[in-house]
């Protein structure tokens, strides 16, 4: 009964401000009349935010409240168009006699949402003794603008005479001068309830009671503009406008962040909504146009028809995007896997899927915050967590064993309903087969970092002792045999070994001492990274070399890969960038960072990485790093490596 009674008026809100506007277009009317009626239109918005809160919570009179004033006003704003057209076209006892019946709708509508409107709002009951008082001062103040705009003789401004006038109501003009200050102290009162509330609705409290404010602004100007030019009736506009601008407060608090618990019935209410804003806007359309060409009742029947015609179509595709925006993919689980898999595959490095998955569950179920957790670490999060809201979690299993948790908050509209709750649970198991490669990604990675530091430092200990220790050795050897060759006879069979002997160990010799310098270049043992880039830099013509003096010890693994990179990359800008200035930078902070940049003609477009390219980048991932090549502006090209240091410092 309550669904049907907010949906009945809401309807009756939007067909009393088409009617509005289409007298308006039926004959002549003042300009304030149109401006009226075309407000009422958009305050229908406000009888809107009434319905929803009714059908969530039909004992709460601020529902009630936005729903009586969202349909009193259009109504008012339908009998001004009517009195204003009698007026014009000569029936002025009619025009005088809708004016009175005018009142009692004005005043249940931007007047009630001013007061009882923000006092009450959101939820709040008048415990306090301030507030008990307050909403009585309303009451008489309500009731004095119903006796006065109904008996005054110019109340409503009309050219003629108010056919019930009592001209002793006429000083209750002072009452449109307090309601300034008296719906200030309902924004004051509202303000402080917003304060000293620390729950997860004091978001959309702090937005409401900034935006009340815009209410005693509006009638602020009114007095303003009516004792500077006497004429109130154009701002009075500002005053409807104020009271919408309170409905989109509230529906903000509504939708964003769950303040009537009402996702239930976001989805009909927005439907409705939209269908109502395309048919008001089909009926002009048709209205105007053939207006201008037929008289009488014909134009509005016409644009009637088609605009029912018109939009009907469009209420199934209308429901579908409306479900979507307010539950996410629930009704679609296809669509929702679907986009999963696509974010999944499109990710270019692992580290980024896991973070694609959060973000694709959480807008695929409208949830305001989700986070994977593997290992017992929080790995990505989604989202901001809302304080004062649990956090529930479900495990993501793989292959019978549980790699992880995937964490959540349910959206402020509610819980997640029995259906929500199944796509969730799929998700989770996609989820977890990415969380289990993310896993297994990391372990490769950390068991290559691990293979090529220790190739690295074996191959240095290999130099060592070869460079040191076999290498002396053989050369102790070769001079040995010299000494034995000095001392026999030449020509004799004994001189021609001893000859051939040390041949051989001046080739061994040789063989070692390139193995050495294959092993690793010897210029980083002599004058260790820093220098052998310099060096390379000098040799090269490179035009500014910013390397530190000196670098604290590094892995050999870390030397190794920084050192080819620098000198492959100024290789690269000696080769296609001659004569160019050639630019070298050395840092070390919690990673080991080499950039080489030249001010050559830059990548080619379509450009495939060669076989030097190919080396610096898989040097650099081995470690666990990056290296990219890149264009620079204007002109020339970058190559930035960044190799990670764990507990190494700058």
């Amino acid at each position: 009964m309550t669904s049907n009674t907010s949906r009945g008026a809401v309807v009756t809100a939007a067909l009393f401000a088409l009617l509005a506007v289409a007298l308006c277009l039926t004959g002549p009317t003042g300009p304030i009349t149109v401006l009226v009626s075309v407000t009422a239109l958009v305050y229908v918005a406000v009888a809107q935010v009434g319905a929803v809160i009714i059908r969530s919570r039909p004992r709460r009179p601020i529902g009630w409240i936005f729903l009586v004033s969202g349909v009193a006003m259009p109504v008012s704003a339908a009998i001004q168009a009517a009195s204003d057209l009698a007026l014009h076209t000569g029936r002025v006892t009619t025009g005088a006699w809708l004016a009175v019946v005018q009142t009692p709708f004005a005043v249940l509508g931007a007047p009630l949402v001013a007061t009882y409107g923000i006092l009450l709002f959101p939820d709040r009951h008048l415990g306090s003794r301030g507030r008990r008082i307050l909403a009585r001062v309303y009451a008489f103040q309500l009731a004095g603008l119903l006796i006065w705009g109904t008996f005054s003789t110019n109340a409503n401004d009309l050219p003629v005479p108010n056919p019930i006038a009592i001209p002793a109501t006429d000083g209750g003009v002072l009452l449109i001068l307090i309601m300034g200050p008296l719906s200030a102290l309902a924004c004051v009162s509202l303000w402080r309830y917003a304060r000293a509330d620390p729950g997860e609705h004091a978001p959309a409290l702090r937005t409401a009671s900034r935006v009340a404010w815009v209410v005693p602004a509006a009638y602020l100007a009114c007095v303003v503009a009516g004792m500077t030019t006497g004429e109130t009736a154009p701002v009075a506009v500002l005053e409807n406008m104020a009271a919408v601008a309170v409905g989109v407060a509230a529906w903000v608090g509504i939708v964003r962040y769950g303040l009537f618990d009402t996702r239930a019935v976001l989805s009909r209410t927005l439907t409705y909504a939209l269908l109502t804003v395309a048919l008001a806007a089909v009926w002009l359309a048709v209205a105007v146009g053939l207006g201008l060409v037929f008289g009488g009742l014909v134009p509005q029947v016409v644009a009637a028809v088609t605009a029912a015609l018109a939009v009907l179509p469009l209420r199934d595709l209308a429901q579908r995007r409306i479900n979507q925006l307010v539950y996410g993919l629930r009704d679609d689980p296809a669509a929702a896997f679907a986009r999963l898999g696509d974010r999944l595959d499109a990710t270019a490095e692992p580290a980024e899927m896991l973070p694609a998955a959060a973000r694709t569950v959480a807008e695929a179920l409208r949830l305001p915050y989700v986070a994977i957790e593997v290992g017992g670490e929080t790995l990505c999060r989604h989202g901001k967590q809302l304080p004062d809201r649990p956090v529930d979690a479900l495990p993501l299993p793989f292959a019978g064993e549980t790699v992880g948790r995937l964490q959540w908050q349910d959206p402020p509209g509610g819980r997640l309903r029995p259906d929500e709750r199944r796509l969730l649970t799929g998700l989770t198991r996609q989820v977890a087969v990415a969380a289990r490669a993310v896993v297994l990604t990391e372990a490769l990675q950390n068991a290559r970092q691990t293979l090529v530091a220790a190739r690295e430092e074996e191959r240095r200990r290999l130099r060592r002792d070869l460079h040191d220790g076999l290498g002396p050795t053989l050369a102790g050897i070769a001079l040995g045999i010299d000494t034995a060759r000095r001392s026999v006879p030449a020509g004799e069979g004994t001189a021609e070994l001893l000859g051939t002997l040390r041949e051989a160990t001046e080739a061994a010799v040789g063989d070692i001492r390139r193995i050495v310098y294959d092993l690793r270049p010897p210029v980083l043992d002599e004058l260790g990274l820093a220098g052998a880039v310099r060096e390379q830099a000098v040799r090269l013509g490179a035009a500014d070399i910013d390397v530190p003096a000196d670098l604290p010890p590094l892995p050999a693994a870390v030397e190794v890969a920084a050192y080819r990179i620098a000198v492959e990359a100024l290789t690269n800008a000696a080769r296609h960038a001659p004569g160019t200035p050639v630019s070298v930078r050395l840092s070390l902070d919690s990673a080991l960072e080499v950039s080489v940049s030249d001010d050559g003609a830059g990548l080619p477009d379509g450009y495939r990485a060669g076989v030097g390219l190919t080396s610096m980048r898989e040097r650099a991932a081995e470690l666990g790093g990056h290296c990219r090549i890149s264009r620079r502006e204007p002109r020339g090209t970058l190559v930035h490596a960044l190799i990670p240091l764990p507990g190494v410092a700058g």
